[in-house]
């Protein structure tokens, strides 16, 4: 079961200068950590994809819940 962030809990987001170094050698894995970052209600929390192959699904982690980010949310990367 997928389960997506609510946007009404999103009250903010940024994006450092770098992303951090990644732990994979391949570029490809279950938590590669990105540069982006979402407030989500009083925290803010670091944006992380899962990347097999040419696709990647971008999910914050809360309260050890992955939740993948909603349609609103990533546009507002953009």
């Amino acid at each position: 079961m997928v389960t997506y962030t609510n946007p009404d809990k999103v009250t903010d987001v940024r994006t450092d200068d770098a992303a951090p170094r990644s732990p994979s050698r391949t570029g490809y894995g279950g938590k590669i950590p990105t540069a982006h970052w979402v407030r989500y209600g009083p925290r803010w929390r670091r944006v992380y994809v899962m990347i097999y192959s040419n696709a990647g699904t971008a999910y914050i982690l809360d309260k050890g819940e992955r939740l993948v980010l909603d349609t609103d949310t990533e546009g507002r990367f953009s």
